[in-house]
């Protein structure tokens, strides 16, 4: 649940209802959506790889 609450910013009183299966499908999709914003972000280059310059 601590997926949820970060993700999606839900509360535990949120998801009190949901059945384990639908806790474990909305955990996925917090996964999916969390890696997901991780590869859309800036990354360093590795070191000793070659700046480009303008």
């Amino acid at each position: 649940m601590a997926d949820l609450a970060i993700v999606f910013h839900w509360t535990p009183t949120d998801c009190a209802d949901f059945s384990l299966r639908e806790l474990m499908e909305w955990r996925e999709r917090a996964r999916q959506r969390s890696s997901a914003e991780e590869s859309h972000g800036a990354q360093p280059p590795p070191p000793g790889a070659a700046r480009r310059r303008r």
